[in-house]
């Protein structure tokens, strides 16, 4: 009898706590960046199923997820980090461009914040051209919060989007977007953005999609 008390207990715990996230009202700001102008910078759809390290779910982000030794980074440093190979494609005819992307799960992650994100980087090569490097802040918290609305009501996917804004203010105030670049690039400022299409109900594998908008800005003109 106390073990099925303790049980009701635990589980009326759990449901209280899960209202009280869904009913602060941060929980339903994302505080997303506004999105760039696609006809300035078209998105680049990929794939991040090839890493190492997290998966960068929400017990991840909560610092409490389980490794997965085959894919995981055994490097205690490395630990909440998740690194990949994405490739972007170009327009017709043009060579795709290979990038390195690199995330950690910020430390100052809270739900009671609203804040479950990753601090991303981005090394991104043209063959022939040059390469930029990218830094962001990636807020999960949208598609983590609907999810569990979702699960909350039995498992209704309704109210899970099929596209998620992730870019969003660093909360540390670190500067994003193009922090650096080489090559043609040289020189070059920018700002990327990021969304996260979660895989459809249906579908046989839980692969998620992913896009990228690269915005670039050459340097000033300088008149000697």
């Amino acid at each position: 009898m106390r073990a099925l008390v303790g049980v009701l207990g635990l589980v009326l715990g759990i449901l209280v706590g899960a209202c009280l996230v869904l009913a602060n009202p941060l929980a339903w700001f994302d505080g997303e960046l506004p999105p760039l102008p696609a006809e300035l910078a078209p998105a680049k759809a990929y794939r991040w199923e090839d890493y190492r390290g997290i998966e960068a779910g929400a017990a991840d982000l909560l610092g409490v997820g389980r490794q997965d030794r085959d894919a995981a980074l055994m490097d205690p440093a490395l630990r909440h980090v998740r690194i990949g190979i994405v490739v972007l494609p170009a327009g017709e005819g043009a060579p795709a461009a290979l990038a390195v992307k690199v995330s950690a799960i910020a430390e100052e992650n809270s739900l009671w914040r609203a804040q479950l994100g990753t601090h991303d980087y981005w090394n991104i090569f043209w063959p022939g051209e040059g390469s930029v490097f990218a830094s962001g802040y990636s807020n999960f918290w949208g598609v983590i919060r609907d999810t569990l609305f979702a699960a909350a009501r039995d498992g209704d996917l309704e109210s899970v989007a099929t596209a998620y804004p992730l870019s969003a203010p660093s909360p540390l105030g670190n500067s994003t977007g193009v922090t650096g670049a080489s090559g043609r690039y040289a020189r070059f400022t920018g700002e990327f953005r990021e969304q996260l299409f979660p895989a459809p109900p249906a579908a046989k594998t839980k692969d998620r999609d992913w896009e990228i908008a690269l915005k670039v800005n050459p340097p000033p003109v300088t008149v000697r």
